[in-house]
């Protein structure tokens, strides 16, 4: 991650309100790493709590809950429509947060009085906070590592669960998709949409994954590997499989 200066935003969550370090991730996107400040009180109930009452506590008011860092995603004004679509996906998947994408907290209303201060509209901007997912992006892995048949069938299976829950992808590229802990974890959803037809399913957006695949161990290695299906025929070192 680039190193950029940090910046403190005023969010409201529910019942809670309060101020959090944020580090742009990208120069050209509304997403941001936020360091969420502890909270005593919460930490201690957590401690002593009984499990059962803790979990319902946790559903019921997640923002006094929150992991010490997370995404926090604006709406962008000029992509109003994409964040509205990435918002009502993540909801859609609700059985696959936690497991193939990242765990959506809520939505929050971030309050930036010196952007609104020459504004007639003191609206607060929408966003979302999202799971911060400690992963490597497919595009910055090693050569072996993309050359490894298990990733794409770990790909195919992420891609397997999104045609199930209705859902296609809609944005193939490496860097939409983490690994971490031998898994991968699919993010951005921007471009989603729903699967209408029972015959359509995210083939197409897999087999340009592998194109891309294909393209990065070529440029690392020289090597362009070999594929029959999901299977990888020869690794770019150039034995077979």
């Amino acid at each position: 991650m680039e190193e950029r200066e940090q910046e403190i935003k005023d969010i409201q969550f529910g019942s809670r309100r309060f101020q959090a370090k944020a580090k742009r991730i990208s120069a050209n996107r509304h997403v941001y790493l936020l360091d969420i400040p502890p909270t005593p009180t919460v930490s201690w109930l957590s401690l002593w709590m009984p499990q059962p009452a803790r979990l319902w506590l946790q559903r019921l008011l997640p923002e006094w809950f929150l992991p010490t860092c997370v995404i926090l995603k604006e709406r962008n004004p000029n992509k109003a429509d994409d964040y509205d679509n990435e918002v009502e996906t993540y909801l859609h998947l609700q059985a696959l947060q936690g497991h193939c994408i990242p765990r959506l907290f809520g939505e929050v209303a971030i309050h930036n009085h010196s952007q609104t201060q020459h504004q007639i509209s003191k609206r607060p901007i929408p966003a979302v906070l999202l799971e911060h997912v400690r992963g490597v992006p497919l595009h910055s892995l090693p050569a072996k590592e993309l050359g490894n048949p298990q990733l794409i069938e770990k790909l195919q299976a992420v891609y397997d669960l999104l045609t199930k829950e209705g859902v296609l992808h809609g944005d193939p590229e490496l860097h939409n998709f983490l690994y971490v802990d031998s898994k991968i974890i699919a993010i951005d959803f921007e471009f989603s949409s729903p699967i209408s037809d029972g015959n359509i399913t995210n083939y197409e957006d897999l087999e340009t994954l592998k194109d891309q695949i294909e393209n990065r161990i070529t440029q690392k290695q020289g090597v362009k590997p070999v594929y029959l299906g999901s299977n990888l025929l020869f690794h770019p070192t150039g034995s077979a499989i």
